[in-house]
């Protein structure tokens, strides 16, 4: 749609730094939103900065403020933000906060910079992922505090003149790994008019140690999702972190990714440990999402999810190693009709678990997200479960890359998927027909990821997937055999 007049004027205003830095203080102050985002869509830092200073609100929701709409293209929940604007935006918090004259003009008391986007996405050059935030938001904190390299001081206060005590609160996903850990310790200790306040906590690599101080650092009241990935913390790291979780109310996720732990590698007290695990699990009580990729647990599905208050509505066990038990529980517990997204990847799936299975899709009604890539489905595998596909009308995106299907197998699958009528992706594998001479039969996971192709048959078959949307007039539904192209929305939020 056509850009509104007010954004047109609002990109001309901001065309120009020096007149608009002149005119501001004469505009009203209705017009900084729009003129707030359309300076970040054209990266315009010195404008953003001077805007930051006069925010008539209390609150600057960076995502929010630009949300795309029908005259900005840019979304700060897909497109990653620009590295200039960011630090306009920081720097300018952190002068309101030192200038007196400023804290007593300057409304903002909360600035909101949750949700913007971490992986995916539109990234383009100059622009700031979250590693790099997370250390740019600890530095402001420690600038606004007052630390100078080889000491801590605060600003002099001339005799008999008071100074309010403005505070800042900064809301924010924080990405915290070794390299930034120890600044961002320092950020989160003490007080300070520029406080940190985490909402999303992704740590990777941290020892146990590490992990827990910066929990105990964090405002139980705000974590919202608790993201640790190859952390090697072994079930007496997870026993030890879940009791700190088990005081946040409003914990929606955990993701425990790569953590070391598998049952088929028994050392003494796994069971207890095990026992303690799902006890711990238990106590987060607004769970709703939970990622135990690579935790090899096999047959104690039914220990872990039976301890938890309520349904899960996200479920993604990759690599877990799931027997013919677990995929039964699961397929008969209260979860199954709640799950939103369910991923199975890396698990191989057998004649054994079909049945299982088929039932677990046929009461998955709400179910809009499902990954079973690289879980060992034939064509025959596959045609037993379609019935059951067909019965998930909401599904959104299905992902089965890295199956060993033919052409045929896969045909069979679109056929399926047109019938689909919310369904907008569909990632596939690559036929195993169409490889060169000398594929291993059966293909592994790995032979189908690095074995050579024989474009002019993939072209053909690509060709025949293509035309059977095309007949069912299913232009809207992507087919992609890009391993990374399936992503979903924040379920959460919806």
């Amino acid at each position: 749609m056509p850009a509104s007049l007010v954004f047109l004027c609002a990109r001309k205003v901001v065309s120009d730094h020096g007149c608009a830095l002149r005119s501001l203080a004469s505009l009203p102050q209705e017009l900084y939103p729009v003129l707030f985002k359309a300076a970040f869509l054209d990266q315009r830092p010195l404008v953003i900065g001077e805007l930051v200073l006069r925010w008539p609100e209390r609150v600057l929701s960076l995502t929010r403020s630009l949300r795309a709409c029908q005259h900005c293209c840019l979304d700060l929940s897909r497109d990653w933000p620009s590295r200039d604007c960011l630090q306009a935006v920081l720097l300018a918090v952190v002068k309101g906060l030192r200038e007196r004259d400023r804290r007593d003009r300057n409304a903002l008391r909360v600035l909101d910079l949750c949700g913007v986007q971490d992986e995916g996405g539109r990234r383009e050059p100059n622009t700031m992922g979250s590693w790099f935030r997370t250390v740019a938001l600890s530095k402001a904190c420690l600038e606004a505090r007052g630390r100078r390299r080889g000491g801590e001081s605060t600003p002099k206060r001339r005799r008999g003149v008071s100074s309010p005590a403005v505070e800042v609160e900064v809301r924010a996903d924080l990405f915290v790994n070794g390299s930034s850990f120890e600044t961002v310790r320092q950020a989160l200790r003490g007080g300070g008019p520029l406080r940190l306040v985490c909402r999303d906590l992704r740590a990777e690599e941290l020892s146990t140690q590490r992990t827990a101080s910066l929990l105990d650092m964090l405002e139980p009241s705000a974590l919202r999702r608790v993201d640790l990935r190859y952390n090697n913390l072994g079930l007496a790291g997870i026993a030890l972190l879940l009791p700190r979780l088990a005081s946040c109310p409003s914990l929606l996720s955990l993701r425990l990714l790569y953590s070391n732990v598998d049952v088929h590698r028994p050392t003494p007290g796994m069971e207890a440990g095990l026992r303690e695990l799902a006890g711990g699990l238990g106590g987060l009580l607004n769970l709703r999402e939970i990622n135990l990729t690579s935790l090899r647990l096999s047959g104690k599905l039914r220990l872990l999810l039976s301890a938890l208050e309520r349904p899960l509505e996200v479920l993604e066990l990759p690599y877990f190693s799931l027997t013919p038990s677990d995929l039964s529980y699961l397929s008969s517990s209260p979860h199954a009709p709640a799950l939103r997204k369910l991923d199975l990847s890396g698990n191989s799936l057998s004649v054994e678990q079909l049945p299982s299975l088929q039932r677990l899709l046929s009461l998955s009604r709400s179910l809009s997200h499902l990954v079973l890539s690289g879980c060992s489905l034939t064509d025959s595998l596959l045609g037993a479960l379609l019935p059951s596909l067909g019965l998930c009308r909401g599904l959104q995106s299905l992902g089965l890359s890295l199956n060993p299907l033919s052409t045929r197998g896969l045909l069979s699958l679109a056929h399926t998927a047109i019938c689909l009528p919310l369904l907008q992706l569909l990632v596939y594998p690559q036929p195993t027909d169409c490889y060169e001479e000398g594929l291993p039969q059966p293909p592994s996971y790995y032979n189908l990821m690095e074995f050579p192709l024989d474009q002019g048959k993939l072209a053909r078959a690509t060709e025949e997937l293509r035309e059977v949307l095309e007949r069912a007039g299913r232009a809207d539904l992507v087919l992609s055999t890009d391993l990374y192209s399936h992503s979903t929305a924040e379920l959460l939020e919806e």
